[in-house]
C-alpha cells in the first residue's frame, strides 16, 4: 500500500507543487494520476521513489515511512517507469519495463515476461513493447 498523509512539496522559491496531500493507494491496484500540467502528478510520483522528499506530511511504502528507507532499496522494490527523459532509448518499451527485476536478480526472459503481463494490464497493444521509447 502507499499512503500520503498530508504531504506537501513547496521549493524554496515558494512554488507549492503538492499541497496538504492525502491518499492511499491498496495493494494490487492499478492507480492513474491524472491532471492538468502543473497539478503535481510528476512531482508526487517522484516523492514515491525519493526522487523528490516531501517538505511536510508522511508518505509510506509497505508501511514504511519512505524517508526512513535507502533510496536505492525502495527503487528496487518498486516498480515504476519515468516518462520520457527517463526512459532509456536504447531499450525496447519491454525492456525498460522490466529493468527493475533484473537488476534484483530476476533472469531477462522472466522479467520480459512479467513487463508483457504489466503491459497487457495497462491496456497498451503489445506490439508497442517491441518499440523504442
Amino acid at each position: 500500500m502507499i499512503e500520503f498523509a498530508g504531504v506537501t512539496k513547496q521549493y524554496p522559491d515558494g512554488t507549492v507543487a503538492v499541497d496538504n496531500l492525502d491518499l492511499v493507494v491498496p495493494d494490487g491496484t492499478l492507480t492513474v494520476f491524472v491532471g492538468p500540467s502543473g497539478c503535481g502528478k510528476t512531482t508526487s510520483m517522484r516523492m514515491i521513489n525519493r526522487m523528490i522528499d516531501p517538505t511536510a506530511g508522511t508518505l509510506t511504502v509497505g508501511g514504511e515511512d519512505v524517508s526512513k528507507v535507502d533510496p536505492v532499496q525502495l527503487r528496487l522494490g518498486i516498480g515504476y517507469v519515468i516518462q520520457s527523459a527517463g526512459l532509456m532509448p536504447h531499450q525496447r518499451v519491454v525492456d525498460n519495463v522490466a529493468t527493475v527485476p533484473v537488476l534484483k536478480g530476476q533472469s531477462r526472459r522472466a522479467a520480459r515476461q512479467h513487463a508483457l503481463g504489466v503491459l497487457e494490464r495497462v491496456g497498451l497493444d503489445p506490439t508497442l513493447a517491441q518499440r523504442y521509447p
